[in-house]
């Protein structure tokens, strides 16, 4: 195999009419590259990854063949490509049985993609362990660009525990590990100034996120990756909001709408619309934001998400409140039902927060026990909506004159964002 490997290597090489100079460089000697062609050494995932990014072919073309227990590389290469296919959760019995066969450098390897893929799975409790693992293994093969990749697989299981200041400072270290060289990977740096902007928005620090997406912006021109620059723009757009420019927001919505639209994502449109339907409520057209969800929910039932039609449902119902409060009430609990039979916390949230709003005035008792319902969902689902959930109550309690009421709530909210 391993002489396969390298006149693979040799053929591609010479058919691009690169020297073992240019293949080599700048992370590995022209010697290493000779060791290779020969078959004197075996390749690392690492440097397959390195090679064949240099040729124009995908890490298995260096392998060919078929899979068997005696090449445990090719199990690391398909894994790897269900994770980069959103398949993590077939990935990750493949890799928890590939314990075997591997060099220290590809057993690292390893545990970095099993962490990334118990991320992807929202399994951040199982990912710790095996980030600490793979941590110890880096630091004793003295892998400084191993250390920053792995960084950033903790920062993603720190997301997915709301642990929002640990993720944006291991974020912010691998991108100035790109800006320094320590890590000489253009999508890696991309990827994680998104993650950065994406973290600093959920902070909220608006104006560090937009410089972020600015830099992403700049290095995107470099792909032919029109899913990531629409996922940009809609990213951009939440930023715009947050600093309170409706109208740049509507325009960076609207730009993810239209590539998402040119690629025939159904799901993603109607995401889209859902998210430019409450700028455009903001803005004060609520014709623009009923059109925007009407057809949203075509789109949704096309492409069977039912967890997109049930924030959709829930945006109406807001739409609603708008102007008849009875008709709202309807809305609210036809979309409350929908959002509890397809599991939907998000919207479950908004409406029972939406309930309590409506209900305030008229019954103060039945407005509490809604949002009580929706702080002890959050807290058990949902940490992240904890802050809005205070908020929007403090807001309804001091709408009906109980100012005391509304500044305990108050200090709620500012004591959730503190924890």
């Amino acid at each position: 195999m391993v002489a396969d490997v390298g006149a693979r290597i040799r053929s591609l090489r010479t058919a691009k009419g690169l020297t073992q100079a240019q293949v080599a460089e700048p992370q590995y000697t022209k010697a290493y590259i000779s060791m290779l062609e020969s078959g004197r050494t075996r390749a690392s995932m690492k440097a397959l990854e390195h090679i064949s990014g240099v040729l124009g072919v995908k890490p298995a073309d260096l392998l060919g063949g078929a899979p068997s227990p005696a090449t445990p590389q090719y199990t690391l290469l398909e894994a790897r490509r269900l994770i980069e296919e959103r398949h993590s959760d077939a990935a990750i019995p493949l890799l928890e049985g590939l314990e075997e066969g591997l060099t220290p450098q590809d057993q690292l390897v390893r545990l970095r993609y099993l962490a990334a893929a118990y991320n992807a799975t929202s399994q951040p409790k199982q990912a710790f362990p095996v980030i600490e693992r793979a941590q110890r293994m880096a630091d004793l093969l003295n892998d400084p660009e191993e250390q920053i990749r792995i960084k950033s697989v903790l920062a993603g299981a720190y997301a997915r525990t709301y642990a929002y200041e640990e993720e944006v400072r291991l974020l912010r270290e691998c991108v100035q590990a790109c800006e320094d060289g320590t890590v000489k990977d253009v999508t890696f740096h991309y990827r994680r100034l998104v993650d950065l902007a994406l973290a600093l928005s959920n902070q909220r620090h608006s104006k560090q996120a937009l410089a972020a997406y600015e830099e992403a912006f700049a290095l995107a021109e470099q792909f032919n990756d029109l899913p990531s620059v629409a996922a940009l723009y809609a990213g951009i757009a939440k930023a715009y909001h947050d600093t309170g420019d409706i109208e740049a927001a509507i325009m960076s919505s609207q730009k993810s709408l239209d590539i998402y639209e040119h690629l025939g994502l159904l799901d993603q449109m109607a995401c889209s619309l859902d998210s430019a339907a409450a700028l455009f409520v903001e803005y004060g057209n609520l014709t623009r934001a009923r059109e925007c969800l009407a057809r949203a929910a075509t789109l949704a039932e096309q492409a069977k998400r039912d967890g997109t039609l049930a924030s959709i449902r829930a945006s109406e119902a807001e739409v609603l409140a708008k102007g008849d409060v009875t008709e709202a009430l309807e809305g609210a609990q036809t979309a409350l039902k929908f959002a509890r039979k397809v599991g939907q916390v998000d919207a479950e949230i908004r409406m029972l927060v939406l309930t309590g709003e409506l209900r305030m005035k008229a019954n103060g008792v039945a407005a509490r026990r809604s949002f009580q319902e929706a702080r002890q969902l959050a807290e058990e689902r949902a940490p992240h909506l904890l802050r809005v959930i205070f908020d929007r109550w403090s807001r309804a309690a001091e709408a009906t004159g109980d100012s005391d009421e509304a500044l305990r709530l108050a200090r709620r909210a500012l004591d959730t964002v503190r924890a």
